[in-house]
C-alpha cells in the first residue's frame, strides 16, 4: 500500500480470515507498538509492514522469541559488525552504544479475529534531525549506523530470515542466539508479574521460560508468559 494508518489494521481487512498475507506500506500514519505506544514512522522513512502467518505449534513465548531472532539477524547480515546490536526483550531490537540502547526496531504480535499478525517496523532512512527532540537520544535508524539498503530488498531479506526461523527453529537455537545478543542480563530492569513489580539486575533470561532478577527482597524467577516489561517512564510499585 502506499499509505495506511496502520499495517496492522490494513492487513485485516486483506487477509478476510485467511493466513499468508505480506503487507506493507510506503507509509503508516498511526503505527503503534506495545502498551499502546505510537511508533513514530517519519515520512516514508522507515519499513513499516504485517505479515499475517499461522503459527503452527508455536506458543507465544516461542513465536515472538523466533520473530526477535529473525528481525535481529535480518539487520545483522547488512551491518559490517554487529556486535552492539542487541535483542531487547521482548520485542525490540537496539544498538547499544557507551552504555544506552537507541531503538532500530520495533515488533507488535497480535491475536486478532482469529488471525495472528506479526508487525514489524524498521528505522531505515532517517537522520538525527528527524527525530522529535523527546525521542532523539533513543531512536536510530539504518542510515544513521552507515547502511543503505531500499526497502525492497529489506522486506525481502526479512522474509527470507523469518521463514529459515519458522522452519528450523529449536529451543537451543533461539537460546544460543539470545545468549549471543541479549540486551538485558547484567541491566537494571522492572518487570511486572501478578500485580506485582520487580525491580533489580537480570541473572538470565530464557526467551521461551522465565527472567531471572535479582532484586533487594531476593531471587526471582518470573515465566516470560505472563510477565510484562515495564520502561523506566511508567510507574510502577516495586518489590
Amino acid at each position: 500500500m502506499e499509505s495506511t494508518a496502520s499495517t496492522q489494521d490494513a492487513a485485516i481487512e486483506f487477509a478476510r480470515g485467511q493466513n499468508g498475507l505480506l503487507l506493507v506500506a510506503s507509509q503508516q500514519t498511526q503505527g503503534r507498538g506495545t502498551h499502546g505506544r505510537r511508533w513514530e514512522d517519519g515520512d516514508r522513512m522507515t519499513l513499516p509492514c504485517t505479515f499475517v502467518v499461522d503459527p503452527g505449534c508455536k506458543d507465544a513465548p516461542m513465536l515472538s522469541a523466533c520473530v526477535a531472532c529473525a528481525v535481529h539477524e535480518t539487520i545483522a547480515t547488512l551491518m559490517p559488525s554487529a556486535e552492539s546490536l542487541k535483542i531487547k526483550w521482548p520485542n525490540d531490537i537496539v544498538i547499544r552504544e557507551h552504555g544506552r540502547d537507541r531503538k532500530l526496531a520495533g515488533i507488535l504480535i497480535e491475536q486478532r479475529e482469529g488471525l495472528t499478525l506479526l508487525g514489524i517496523g524498521i528505522n531505515c532512512t532517517q537522520h538525527q534531525a528527524h527525530w522529535d527532540r523527546d525521542i532523539r537520544d533513543r531512536a536510530v535508524s539504518l542510515t544513521q549506523l552507515g547502511v543503505h539498503v531500499t526497502r525492497l530488498d529489506l522486506v525481502c531479506r526479512l522474509v527470507e530470515h523469518l521463514s529459515q526461523w519458522f522452519e528450523a527453529c529449536s529451543r537451543k537455537e533461539i537460546q544460543d542466539y539470545y545468549d549471543m545478543h541479549d540486551a538485558m542480563v547484567g541491566s537494571l530492569r522492572t518487570f511486572k508479574h501478578n500485580n506485582e513489580c520487580y525491580h533489580g539486575i537480570v541473572e538470565g533470561l530464557d526467551p521461551l521460560e522465565s527472567i531471572r532478577i535479582e532484586t533487594p527482597s531476593g531471587h526471582h524467577a518470573l515465566p516470560v508468559a505472563t510477565t510484562k516489561h515495564v520502561p523506566g517512564d511508567e510507574p510502577c510499585k516495586c518489590i
